[in-house]
């Protein structure tokens, strides 16, 4: 008996002392609920553990975006035939060689086209001279008129009033001839200019000075289709570089050079570029080289980097970026103590920089921030 009194003894005992542990844990959770919200996290560090620390200070910031570019010409060629279903007989260019504006670049088939244009040609110098013929076989045929009349003639009234019979209808019939003579050739003249404009579509010549970019694979012994581009020239006398974001144009100023960067190409170095006509800029933005490395020889597509100023802060409160972590939309540091314990600040930044971030509110100038 005297046993089950001492077990329920101590039955009871443990029950009043879980109940006091439950409601001290319950009253410790509650303070640090409250403390939550100012301090994320609180810990003591270990004298093993070394940090590198950043400051909050006063400074000045920038910061800066790069876009692409890419070297271009801006003029460029897209040669086409204005034929269809026509042997392309000669090509004359391939790709790299250089060509003047004017220059026969390709043909297509056309000896019976050029044949007909010669026999035309003939015809029209064959009329074109007995037209000119004309006025002398008649002053001719008129001077036997009158010989006949003053030396063969009794120079009767009948005589007369033949002779002039004869005048007037030899004057007539020339007159017809050259008339008839006249309407060939103006058709000849005029059959003979569409063989030619025949003739000159059926070949492309270089409207600019520039190179052969690109050609057609295959184009000669190939068929012609109207408006295909088989050719392409590009003007090197003009080229640019080309860069393809108009939401950045309002970070240019014209007159004020830029720096560009080509870090992979044969030429990789630092270039100054200087806007180009700003007032024709849109959806395409051009740079003309201002300065380059010695010896610099650039090729068509070559691409570099222009880097901007996007947004700069004077006198500002700023610590290094890398002391700076995200939390949702909250950003926060870690800061080390007087008594050695790592804590958490929450912080409201501003502007991020190329290598710090402004901020706005939670600490103060002269802090020590943890970088690592």
């Amino acid at each position: 008996m005297r046993n089950n009194g001492l077990k329920n003894g101590r039955k009871k005992g443990l029950k009043r002392i879980c109940v006091c542990t439950a409601a001290v844990l319950l009253l410790c959770s509650c303070g640090q609920k409250e403390e939550e919200d100012n301090i994320l996290t609180i810990e003591r560090d270990g004298t093993d553990l070394t940090y590198e620390y950043g400051m909050a200070e006063i400074g000045d910031m920038v910061k800066t975006e790069k876009i692409r570019c890419t070297y271009r010409q801006m003029n460029e060629e897209e040669v086409s035939f204005s034929l269809t279903g026509r042997l392309v007989d000669r090509v004359y260019v391939q790709e790299g060689d250089s060509v003047k504006k004017g220059d026969l670049l390709a043909e297509l088939s056309s000896k019976e086209l050029e044949r007909a244009i010669e026999d035309l040609e003939y015809d029209i110098a064959r009329y074109e001279l007995l037209l000119s013929y004309t006025d002398i076989n008649e002053e001719y045929d008129i001077s036997g008129y009158w010989v006949n009349y003053l030396y063969y003639s009794g120079m009767s009234q009948y005589d007369k009033e033949y002779l002039e019979s004869r005048i007037e209808s030899t004057q007539q019939a020339y007159r017809y001839l050259r008339e008839d003579y006249s309407d060939i050739i103006e058709a000849d003249k005029k059959e003979l200019e569409k063989l030619k404009q025949e003739l000159c579509s059926s070949r492309i010549y270089a409207g600019i000075d520039g190179v052969i970019f690109k050609m057609k694979s295959g184009l000669e012994g190939s068929t012609s289709e109207a408006g295909e581009v088989v050719i392409n020239i590009y003007d090197t006398s003009l080229c640019l570089f080309e860069a393809s974001t108009p939401e950045a144009a309002g970070y240019f100023t014209e007159g004020e050079t830029v720096s560009m960067t080509i870090y992979f190409a044969s030429n990789a170095g630092q270039y100054e570029l200087m806007p180009w006509h700003m007032d024709e800029w849109g959806e395409k933005q051009w740079f003309s080289i201002y300065s380059s490395p010695e010896e610099a020889n650039l090729e068509v597509g070559t691409t570099g980097s222009i880097e901007v100023v996007s947004a700069r802060r004077q006198d500002v409160l700023k610590v290094p970026k890398e002391a700076v972590h995200p939390a949702g939309d909250a950003n926060y540091v870690y800061v080390m103590n007087s008594d050695n314990i790592r804590e958490v600040k929450w912080i409201e930044t501003g502007l991020y920089g190329d290598d710090a971030v402004e901020i706005l509110d939670g600490l103060t100038e002269g802090e020590r921030v943890i970088l690592k």
